[in-house]
């Protein structure tokens, strides 16, 4: 991205106010809190949709609000590619007639933006079809689609993956992970989903109830103690990252970036080298202050603990064990295995506990 963005709003509607300030360098920006809490109300306020004070707006560089100034873009001016929560299609048309619909806003690059769209969403199976015969997951690639050609000078993503199954969501993933990475593009990702932050985003704000909470590196701030009052409402849970280094018998054994070991399940046979990602809820990772004798549990990692942060109903205790996990206690266990900073402790995780994500 270049140049910074920063975004300054105040937004009042009945009993609820946006009020938000931020400024940040990331090119991928994950906008993260519960449902109502100011996610979508200021992506209307980057579109220029939102009435209320005067806003700033600057993304990658470029002023899109500038009250110093008396600078407001008009909608069609701003170059922003929208895909709102339901995709808006035209059911009556097929997939080609919806795309050539967004390269019009592209103007002499409407062709380049059309072919780099169909290409990076491998959506040339589907030209001939029409909207109202495609699954969701296929929808969603299309909404994405003609928002990538009308050649945007940046992506709004308002929960793309929100209507969609979790398996849906699993097949549509990749292809917006694919976009990001081919696309040098400014991108805002709205979500409550932790996964979805943690994987798609390198830099997060958090809202509730219109105002900013936390801000940064998304692995760091979900587990911030500003988002612990969210933490149980969101689902926030460790993501482990991994390659498979062998696969068989219902099992796979993968190597994390820090060089971890972990069994994790595999019902389905898994390549070598495959990348992963996995799921792993706080509440299910358990700590030993001894290491445990013969145990069901596939995975007991050597660790250490580094903090302790309370919670409303236990304490969060983040350990080393090559990589960075948090554990939710009970305050109860804290004391009984006398937890602090710096001692040596066992990370127990049953293999089911793992998920894989998408």
């Amino acid at each position: 991205m270049s140049g910074d963005t920063c975004v300054r709003a105040r937004v009042a509607r009945g009993d609820f106010t946006l009020d938000v300030e931020l400024r940040t360098d990331a090119r991928v920006v994950v906008l993260f809190g519960p449902s109502g809490s100011g996610k979508s109300t200021l992506l209307e306020v980057l579109l220029g949709l939102c009435a209320g004070e005067r806003p700033s707006v600057r993304i990658a560089g470029r002023w899109l609000d500038d009250p110093e100034r008396r600078l407001s873009l008009r909608i069609e001016e701003r170059g922003l590619g929208w895909v709102p929560q339901e995709p808006l299609l035209f059911p009556h048309l097929d997939v080609a007639a919806n795309l050539r619909f967004g390269a019009r806003r592209a103007g002499a690059a409407a062709g380049r933006a059309l072919a780099e769209a169909i290409d990076v969403l491998e959506l040339g199976p589907l030209l001939a079809r029409r909207v109202d015969r495609l699954s969701g997951g296929e929808r969603s690639r299309v909404a994405l689609g003609r928002a990538l050609a009308s050649d945007p000078r940046a992506l709004l993503l308002d929960e793309p993956l929100a209507s969609l199954d979790l398996p849906l969501r699993a097949r549509v993933l990749p292809y917006l992970l694919r976009v990001r990475d081919a696309k040098d593009l400014p991108i805002f990702y709205v979500t409550h989903d932790p996964d979805e932050a943690q994987v798609v985003g390198e830099w997060v704000a958090v809202l509730d109830r219109g105002h900013v909470v936390a801000t940064g590196e998304p692995r760091a701030v979900l587990w911030s103690r500003a988002v612990l009052p969210l933490s149980e409402a969101l689902g926030l849970e460790n993501v482990i990252e991994a390659r498979v280094r062998a696969c068989g018998d219902g099992a796979a054994q993968v190597e994390t970036r820090s060089g971890v070991r972990l069994s994790v399940p595999a019902p389905a046979p898994l390549a070598e080298g495959e990348a992963l990602r996995l799921g792993l809820p706080a509440r299910d990772l358990l700590l030993a202050a001894e290491a445990p004798g013969r145990i069901s549990a596939r995975n007991v990692l050597p660790a250490r603990v580094v903090r302790l942060e309370p919670a409303d109903d236990g304490v969060l205790v983040h350990v080393d064990a090559g990589d960075a996990l948090v554990a939710k206690l009970t305050r109860d266990a804290v004391r009984a295995l006398e937890l602090a900073p710096g001692q040596p402790v066992f990370c127990v995780i049953k293999a089911q506990s793992l998920r894989r994500l998408a």
